[in-house]
This record gives C-alpha cells, structure tokens and sequence, in this order.
C-alpha cells in the first residue's frame, strides 16, 4: 500500500483530502513516479516530489500574470478542451483584466502561468497567450499603476541618490501623490 504526506498528515491509498476548501481530492496510487488522482472531473497524474512546496511570495504593485481558465458550459471536446486566457495586472485589491482570448488546446492545462505565459507547455496556448500579452501591453503601459510600480520600486532600492528623478527627489513624491489620486486609490 502507498501513501502520501499532504498538511502533515498521512493519506494512504484510497483516502481523501481537500487541498482547497470544497475541493476533495482522493490519492488512488502511484505508477512509477507518478501520482494518480481523483477529483469530481475524473483521474488525472502528477509526478512526485520530495521538495517542500514554496513559500507564497507577497505580489507586487502592477505584476503581470497570464490565466489559462476552462471555458465554462463548453461542449465536451474529446482529447481537449477550451481555454479562457487571460491577461491580468496585479492591483490594491486584487488583479485586473486586460485581455481574453479562447482557444482550444490539451486537456488539463488550466492554471496561473507567468506574464508572457512563456512557462506553457503546450504551443498553441503559449500562442495565445503571447498574443494576450500583446493585446494589452498598450493600456497596461497606459495604467497609473505601471508608472506608480516603477516609482516604489525606485524608492524601495533607494536608486538615484541626490539626482533629479532619484528617490529622493521631492517630484517623485509628488508623482506618486498624483498617480494615487488618478487611480482613484485616495
């Protein structure tokens, strides 16, 4: 019999587990390095480690992210499914949207990938993912919160001692005050 260690219990063969809240999860065995799961949708693998997993790091003002979502109440598809893929920028409150995009690729690719979603497997959803990326990079460019981004992180880094436009130029303070007020966050 094989078990598993999830939030430092035991679940052996057959035992069930939540690793969200109203999502269960039932360990159904190992084949070779894989792991072989169960959930509402069917059975699916993932490889075993034996790394912790790491740790949340906190997001930062205006990161970019690419979310790869399954269509909801799209017609079964065999070997396949559609994706929403979307485009996000982190902001006080949680993330924005820039761009969707649908498209059809390999089953069991949803996730939160990286801004570009340069870390997709798959081509053709790496595709479409670029081409979110591209579709939004103007009003990202455009959002008080990009520009706003870059002058904490000036100010963070302590970057530009004593010059004009360094952190430590009065107009940066004023400049941040304006950007807080045009985004509507005082």
């Amino acid at each position: 019999m094989t078990h598993i260690e999830y939030g430092g219990r035991l679940v052996d063969q057959g035992g069930t587990f939540e690793p969200a809240p109203g999502y269960t999860l039932t360990y159904v065995g190992r084949q070779g390095l894989r792991h072989i799961f169960r959930d509402g949708e069917g059975e699916f693998a993932r490889f075993g480690t034996t790394t912790a997993p790491r740790e949340i790091r906190p997001v930062s003002l205006a990161e970019r992210r690419t979310v790869v979502e399954l269509l909801p109440d799209a017609r079964p598809i065999i070997d396949a499914s559609l994706y929403v893929v979307t485009h996000q920028m982190s902001v006080p409150g949680g993330w924005q949207d820039f761009a969707k995009v649908t498209c059809r690729a390999p089953q069991m690719l949803a996730g939160i990938y990286g801004g570009a979603g340069t870390d997709i497997e798959d081509d053709k959803l790496r595709e479409h993912a670029r081409k979110a990326w591209d579709a939004s990079n103007a009003a990202v460019a455009a959002h008080p919160y990009t520009r706003l981004g870059e002058l904490l992180l000036k100010v963070r880094l302590q970057e530009g001692t004593g010059e004009v436009r360094g952190w430590d130029d009065p107009a940066v303070c004023m400049e941040i005050a304006e950007l807080l007020e045009k985004a509507r966050a005082l």
